[in-house]
């Protein structure tokens, strides 16, 4: 079969592989039906994953057919249309048996290797599925394979993003860095707030934020002053930070109003953070760290979906075979593409 294998620091290629075969009693075979590019895809492009195997099949965004299952899953059918969590999770740890899936003892990211334990992803024909009856979910036939995939991971860690910042009905929410991810917090934003602000110095993401019903704010400027000019001097009631990165995070703890909430979803490795203490002391202001979790709420964004409240195909600009991954990485890469979806 042909898989997405990753050789080096950005070298990718299209190769032959062997296909996989069940492994464990709970596994499950899918057959790929669309696959996309994440932004963590590219932090392993870039050798910025230590002890990253190289040869790894890539991606953890795919939706599919299911071939064949173990005798151990009995959720799970041969024939079922179906997205897969980016994540595994074993579903009997601590953390899993308290509802935190994120928190598995056993955690796996599809498509990596290094910073969890190797597992090979579905940006291939077909990919072995570990616990399947846990990590696959049906999809519902009023939502297309392109729209899916968004629910294994991007769209997911939106949703909790939102649900953590304690939006509530009427608020102004401040989006910060407005990729894919944060494009997806937009529109599951748009739900509840009054006011969006999308905050990012990239002109093509403004423009795509504004079509989704957001202000832009050019943050090459000064994002917090405009900000506070757009929320009567106030700063906005939830901040949700979607960047990564310091600059993102210290802008952030500035534009949010006393009493605010700043939830993060942008990923963060820094192993420390010059937190303004005084700062969220004076105006009571409450940070909360997800990094999503797509076991826990895809229902809800599958709900969200069925029911036509958002459509997050409309940041899609690029449709390629599997064999242009390669160029489509690249476009990815220099932000030339938002959203790259694949088809085996």
């Amino acid at each position: 079969m042909r898989a997405v294998r990753l050789q080096g620091i950005k070298d990718l290629r299209v190769e032959e592989v062997a296909a996989p075969t069940l492994q464990d009693p709970g596994d499950a075979l899918l057959d790929v039906t669309a696959t996309a590019i994440c932004g963590a895809d590219l932090l392993p492009y870039w050798g910025h994953v230590p002890g990253f195997e190289w040869g790894t099949i890539m991606g953890h965004e795919f939706v599919g057919v299911v071939k064949e299952v173990g005798p151990g899953v009995s959720r799970i059918k041969p024939g079922d249309r179906v997205v897969c969590s980016s994540t595994t999770s074993c579903g009997v740890c601590c953390s899993c048996r308290r509802g935190m899936a994120s928190q598995c003892e056993n955690l796996a990211l599809f498509g990596f290797s290094g910073a969890y334990p190797k597992l090979d992803g579905g940006q291939a024909e077909r990919v072995r599925i570990p616990n399947a009856d846990r990590v696959l979910w049906p999809l519902p036939v009023e939502v297309s394979d392109e729209a899916g995939i968004f629910v294994a991971d991007i769209l997911s860690t939106a949703f909790r993003g939102v649900e953590r910042a304690d939006v509530r009905l009427g608020d102004s929410v401040a989006v910060v860095g407005c990729g894919p991810v944060g494009l997806m917090t937009i529109l599951c934003a748009r739900r509840l707030a009054g006011q969006v602000i999308a905050v990012d110095t990239v002109p093509s993401r403004l423009e795509t934020a504004r079509s989704l019903g957001a202000i832009p704010v050019d943050a090459s400027g000064d994002a917090v002053a405009q900000v506070m000019a757009l929320t009567e001097g106030r700063g906005a009631a939830a901040v949700v930070e979607a960047a990564g990165g310091v600059a993102a995070l210290t802008s952030s703890l500035k534009m949010v109003r006393g009493r605010g909430t700043v939830s993060v979803i942008g990923a963060h490795f820094e192993p420390d953070f010059p937190l303004d203490a005084g700062l969220m002391f004076a105006n009571e202001i409450t940070l909360r760290v997800s990094i999503g979790s797509p076991t826990d709420d895809r229902e809800q964004v599958l709900d969200l979906l069925r029911g036509g409240v958002i459509d997050p195909t409309t940041i899609v600009t690029h449709r390629v075979s599997l064999d242009d991954a390669p160029e489509a990485y690249k476009l990815f890469e220099a932000r030339e593409a938002t959203k790259v979806v694949m088809t085996p």
